[in-house]
């Protein structure tokens, strides 16, 4: 059991990255002539990868985004899913894998080289190791984005929850605690570049992260494509059993309010006719029934 429960975690630690590869792209989606991406850039011998690793074209490219700031000619990120938190001991391994990057590739000057963290729980041990180890300082440049100075190489460590509510909607989305309105949002982004970027990994962690927020009227509102991504990941049959239920429920209700509403009119109808029996006037038995005069004509008579 536990061995299952280990393989489906990483599992969704993979889909997780696969999103966080587009959400990178599709932030720099205006830079794509002059960005260059490699996923899970091998360091010699496998299991040392870099998650993601992008290179400038263009050495004299200028990219005007917060997380790009920090930019130079090779830039490493390495991303933490939702879940899970980076660690002090993470961090240094993260440094020596882009060490190790240098040494490995002669093309490259260290004083050329980034390594971005990108993460979506407070790293509250780490900041506090970096702020206490001598020749480390950290500021927070931007809101969310800290900046790491004291190593060979400028580093800066990414918080999406913290991040402005702007062009970082694309990695702000990497979470699974999304208020509707970012939700929403994600169904623009897919009208928006759908036919310029691959989005299916991206849309279907976030759709299938925040599923339980979305509604019939979201539903509605998507692309063939979306649609097809909640027919994989099972919401829209869920939806449509819950619907079904609804439909009963609501049909037992109308059912019930129904035969009361026919009870109440028989036991009037019945007391009508009892007091018509005793010979009380037609004026008095609608006053008692609340039935009209006309009905009880019609109904009395016919009886």
């Amino acid at each position: 059991m536990a061995d299952n429960d280990s393989d489906e975690k990483n599992r969704e630690d993979v889909q997780w990255h696969q999103a966080f590869y587009t959400a990178i792209q599709g932030l720099l989606i205006e830079y794509r002539n002059v960005l260059e991406y490699k996923l899970e850039h091998p360091l010699n011998i496998k299991p040392l990868l870099i998650d993601m690793l992008v290179i400038k074209k263009r050495p004299d490219a200028v990219i005007k985004k917060q997380i790009a700031e920090i930019f130079r000619q090779d830039n490493i990120f390495e991303y933490k899913s939702p879940s899970v938190s980076l660690s002090v001991n993470e961090f240094h391994k993260a440094l020596a894998r882009a060490h190790l990057y240098k040494a490995l590739s002669p093309n490259v000057d260290i004083a050329d080289l980034t390594l971005s963290f990108v993460i979506a729980a407070h790293p509250r041990e780490l900041l506090r190791h970096l702020r206490k180890t001598p020749g480390f300082a950290l500021g927070e440049r931007h809101p969310g984005i800290f900046w790491v100075t004291g190593a060979m190489m400028p580093i800066q460590i990414i918080n999406i929850t913290k991040l402005p509510d702007d062009d970082s909607l694309w990695l702000r989305n990497l979470n699974r605690n999304l208020p509707r309105e970012n939700l929403r949002r994600v169904h623009i982004l897919e009208r928006k570049y759908g036919n310029r970027i691959d989005l299916s990994a991206y849309l279907h962690m976030v759709l299938k992260a925040n599923q339980d927020k979305l509604s019939k009227e979201d539903f509605f509102m998507l692309t063939a494509r979306t649609r097809k991504i909640l027919e994989e990941i099972g919401w829209a049959e869920q939806w449509r059993k819950n619907a079904r239920l609804e439909g009963r429920k609501e049909g037992i209700e109308k059912g019930i309010e129904k035969g009361i509403e026919k009870g109440i009119e028989k036991g009037k109808l019945e007391t009508a006719k009892a007091m018509f029996a005793e010979g009380d006037s037609l004026e008095k038995i609608a006053r008692v029934t609340g039935i009209s005069r006309r009905s009880l004509k019609a109904k009395l008579s016919a009886k």
